[in-house]
This record gives structure tokens, C-alpha cells and sequence, in this order.
């Protein structure tokens, strides 16, 4: 009677065990099932947001955390893969415009003094050009573009440039190279300016809606001439592929970011396997 009694009691403990268990699995097993539907939807975010509202919410529904854990990874892996494929699509895109548009550029660098090379228009070649004042713009590989204040002429010692249509205007001052000197037995002032520092006034030229004046201005004495418009059509060109160019190596870094992240997640998951391997079998032989 006494064992009857016992068994009934132990019956009755396991059962309430398991309803207990139920009461606090089950609910977290509901969302897990949304979170499930969401990961086969490709909705990574949500999945992820559900995954840590089981979490906050289910803190010791411990049977689906580890079930949730395990998803996360599934999600993360996932969302990495979809974000290298992603890249590398717009990786090759970006190149492709980039090749189509080289054909009409030339490509140069001085290997003893520059790291990079750097693309121009025919029409600005410096040969091309020995006799005439002009604003030459050119663009490296990685998509930094430069603009070069050439003058021929009597000194005048100029610091800044200044670029106006109408009556707007931009001036351009902080050079990042100067230099005057005899070329082909002509006196030349040479200033270089960086896109990114140069007062807009490659931006300004691009788009500007008329015939550009340059005027360059020293301490004592000024220049002035009309920009030629091959020359302003030479300079929106180089703008546009700056723009393909950086966005080609903005597109590598991210790629190179996903592919870094996708293996991080890919070794973390072999770990994970050959260690559950390991207990497995250190249960077995034990």
C-alpha cells in the first residue's frame, strides 16, 4: 500500500513537473515558431528583435533559449551570406560602369613618385596645352579627384582662384602644391587643388548653367580668362568617375567586412560542433 502510495505520489510530481514545465516553455515556444516563419521570409531583423524578446520575457524557459540561441546563429549566419552576395553584386556593377567609362580617359602614373595612378581627358593632356591657361582636373584609383590651376604669362604671384558664372562665384585658396618655373621657355604658376578642399569650385563648374570666368588672384595683380568648355566638360567627366571610383572602394571595404564577419561566424560554428562532438563522445566511452 505504502509503495502504491509512493508511485501514485511520484506520478503525481513528475506530472505537475511537466506541467509546470510546460507553462514556462510553451509561450517561448510560441514565438520561437514566429521567429522561425520570419527567418524563412528573410526578415533577419525581426527574427533577431523576437529572438531577444524570448529572452526578456521567457527568462527561464531554458529548454527554448538554448533553441533560440541556436537560431540567432542560423539568422546571423544567413543575414552575412545575404550580405556578401548583396556586395558582391554591387561590386561588379560598380566596375562595369567604371570599365565602360575608362575608355574614354588615359591612364598615367610615375612609378618613382606616385603610388597610384591617376586618370585625365585627352583634351587636358599637358602636352596639348603648353600655351594655354587652364584648370586640368584629373582623378586617382581610389577616386580622390584634383583640380590644377595652369597660367602662362607675365608673374603675378597668384594664391587663390577664383571661379564665377554670372554673378556666382566660388574661390578656391588652400592648395595642396604650388609651383612657377620656365616651361618651354613660357613663365608658369601651377597651384593643385584637392575636391574635397577646393571651395566647391569643381562641383560649381560641373554644373554650371553658362560660360565659367576664372580669374586668378595674387597680392598686387590679377588674371582673367573663359574657361573653355571642353574643359568644363572634362571636369564633370572626372567627377563622375570619382564617384564610381570611390564607391567601388567603399563597396570592397564593406564586402571585405561581410566576408570577415560570414567567416567569424562560420569557425564559431564548427567550434561549436566539434565540441558537442567531443561530450558526445566523452559520454558514450564513460
Amino acid at each position: 500500500m505504502k509503495k502504491t502510495n509512493y508511485i501514485a505520489a511520484l506520478m503525481l510530481g513528475v506530472g505537475l513537473f511537466c506541467s509546470c514545465e510546460n507553462s514556462v516553455e510553451q509561450p517561448a515556444k510560441d514565438v520561437l515558431a514566429v521567429v522561425q516563419s520570419e527567418y524563412e521570409a528573410g526578415n533577419y531583423n525581426k527574427a533577431k528583435a523576437l529572438i531577444d524578446s524570448i529572452k526578456s520575457a521567457h527568462p527561464k524557459a531554458y529548454k527554448t533559449l538554448r533553441e533560440a540561441e541556436a537560431m540567432r546563429r542560423k539568422v546571423l549566419l544567413k543575414e552575412k551570406e545575404r550580405d556578401v552576395a548583396y556586395f558582391e553584386e554591387e561590386l561588379k556593377e560598380l566596375e562595369a560602369r567604371r570599365d565602360a567609362m575608362l575608355s574614354a580617359f588615359e591612364y598615367s602614373k610615375n612609378a618613382k613618385y606616385q603610388d597610384v595612378g591617376v586618370y585625365s581627358l585627352p583634351s587636358q593632356a599637358i602636352s596639348a596645352n603648353v600655351f594655354n591657361n587652364y584648370l586640368r582636373a584629373t582623378v586617382n584609383e581610389y577616386g580622390e579627384a584634383f583640380i590644377t590651376s595652369y597660367y602662362r604669362g607675365k608673374r603675378i604671384g597668384y594664391k587663390e582662384v577664383k571661379v564665377g558664372c554670372g554673378d556666382v562665384y566660388v574661390t578656391a585658396s588652400n592648395s595642396i602644391n604650388s609651383w612657377s618655373g620656365k616651361e618651354y621657355g613660357v613663365y608658369v604658376e601651377r597651384r593643385d587643388f584637392k575636391h574635397s578642399d577646393d571651395g566647391g569650385m569643381m562641383d560649381f563648374i560641373a554644373s554650371a548653367q553658362g560660360g565659367v570666368t576664372v580669374e586668378l588672384i595674387g597680392d598686387d595683380s590679377k588674371f582673367s580668362y573663359e574657361l573653355r568648355q571642353a574643359d568644363v566638360e572634362a571636369i564633370a567627366k572626372v567627377l563622375e568617375l570619382s564617384d564610381v571610383l570611390r564607391s567601388i572602394v567603399e563597396c570592397r571595404d564593406m564586402l571585405d567586412a561581410a566576408r570577415f564577419s560570414l567567416d567569424f561566424l562560420l569557425k564559431g560554428e564548427q567550434r561549436l560542433q566539434k565540441d558537442s562532438v567531443t561530450m558526445n563522445g566523452e559520454g558514450i566511452i564513460g
